[in-house]
Formats: structure tokens, sequence, C-alpha cells
């Protein structure tokens, strides 16, 4: 019996024509405008002042990440002054 009370009726999703992705008319999660560090650090909208508090798991992330960047900063400035002083 339809409109008894307490029955439920399943609801029908509403009819959308398929689209194919990249077809004009699509919203597009790329038309979302990103901000501009999105592409190198993806969760750099997610850090915030806790995550530098002392003792946290993620200051001690921050810092291990800090670290290995200055190791490899370091080795590129050795590396282009060195290689050309040894290939002499």
């Amino acid at each position: 019996m339809a409109g008894v009370e307490g029955e439920e009726r399943p609801v029908e999703p509403e009819a959308q024509p398929e689209v194919e992705p990249g077809e004009p008319g699509e919203p597009d999660e790329a038309a979302k405008p990103e901000p501009p560090y999105q592409a190198l650090f993806p969760n750099l909208d997610r850090v915030s002042r806790s995550s530098f508090d002392q003792g946290t798991v993620s200051r001690r992330r921050i810092n291990r990440a800090l670290a290995v960047l200055a190791v490899v900063a370091v080795l590129v400035v050795l590396a282009v002054v060195l290689i050309p002083v040894l290939t002499r």
C-alpha cells in the first residue's frame, strides 16, 4: 500500500545522463583552483600550529624531512663544486 505511514519506499536516484570524462558540462575536479604548492606539498594545508609542538610525531617527521632536505642540498652543492675539480 502506497502512502502507509511508517512504510519506507525505495528512493529512486534522479536520472542523469551519462557524461564521459572530459566532455563539456561535466563538473570537473580539475576546475577547482588548487594552491600553487599543491603539486610539491599535497598535505601542506593540513599543517597546523600544533604540528610544531615539542614532542609530537608531526614535529619529529618535519625535523626528519628538513634534515633529509638539508643533506640533499649539501650533497648537490658538493657535487657542483667537486665534479669540476675532480675531472681536471
